[in-house]
């Protein structure tokens, strides 16, 4: 956001301190271009009408400065656009192009989002300007087009929870996995495929064994360790102290046995939701062979 918004105050400080030019020459020829769709040209004159030209009227500086904005937007230079259309609305909060500008800034900041995979601050800002036109100005054009682009980025910051549970979940950390596929189907599941999110939550509870085999196993030995160090310590004020370390691992051991636990049978509860309401369904049929291997690892561990 400050790269986009760098630079409105030097560009008013150097044009502040130009020579003066008569405003119905550069007026004329800006608006010339503009019609001609010779946006790069007609920015030259905009900008010396805006900055160097004399009397100009509120009126008359509002529409230059829509059109340097809409000028960009045009071009497709969206970083520009916003800056201008930004610039815009702090100095013409309540001008007729307002409804216009908002949608034009919700979608430039949408265009220049980097995507579901990256930071979602432009997404973010695109889903500020739409919500805020849909709600100060719903009965315009541009409050229905700004709901086109509502879905848009709403579905980009449901895909971007995906794009990390899924990352989570390769890099078999099941139980940040878990909590990011939650978290989608709470916000998004209506935009998402609500079936695949039941089974992927189910899932990776499920794998929760797999992630704290190696971390479960070393607190054992830990423990294991200090109670023959507590048997064998004279000192008691020593002996204080391995029975506190003791007690610790043991609270972190019980806190990832009960995860496991608990993720067990929030795991087989869901895929035997999934089987009985989605009896016809591909993930009918992953649940099946997904809960008769829980049920043959339980059988095995009892």
């Amino acid at each position: 956001m400050k790269k986009i918004l760098i630079g409105i105050v030097s560009v008013g400080i150097l044009f502040s301190c130009a020579q003066k030019v008569e405003k119905k020459d550069v007026m004329s020829k800006a608006f010339s271009y503009y019609k001609k769709g010779e946006y790069s040209d007609a920015r030259k004159y905009l900008k010396e009408a805006i900055y160097k030209a004399e009397g100009l009227t509120t009126k008359e500086l509002l529409q230059l400065r829509y059109m340097l904005a809409n000028s960009y937007y045009l071009d497709g230079d969206y970083v520009d656009a916003i800056v201008e259309f930004e610039e815009f609305l702090m100095l013409f909060p309540t001008a007729p192009q307002v409804p216009e500008v908002l949608y034009k800034l919700a979608d430039a900041y949408l265009k220049v989002s980097p995507g579901a995979e990256r930071d979602l601050t432009y997404v973010d800002k695109a889903l500020e300007k739409a919500e805020e036109l849909v709600e100060n100005y719903p009965d315009t054009i541009y409050a229905r087009k700004a709901k086109e682009i509502i879905k848009k980025a709403t579905l980009i910051k449901a895909q971007h929870l995906l794009e990390i549970a899924q990352l989570y979940e390769h890099l078999g950390k099941y139980y940040g996995a878990y909590k990011y596929y939650q978290k989608a189907y709470d916000e998004y599941n209506e935009i998402l495929d609500e079936k695949n999110l039941e089974f992927k939550i189910a899932e990776n509870l499920l794998k929760l064994p797999y992630q704290y085999k190696d971390r479960i196993q070393d607190y054992e030995n830990k423990i294991s360790q200090l109670e023959k160090r507590i048997k064998e310590e004279k000192d008691i004020q020593k002996k204080y102290v391995l029975t506190n370390r003791k007690e610790l691992l043991e609270k972190h051991l019980n806190t990832l046995k009960e995860r496991i636990e608990k993720g067990r049978e929030k795991g087989i509860a869901i895929l035997k939701y999934i089987i009985e309401n989605y009896p016809d369904s591909q993930y009918a049929e992953k649940a099946k062979n997904l809960l008769k291997e829980v049920e043959k690892s339980i059988q095995k561990s009892s």
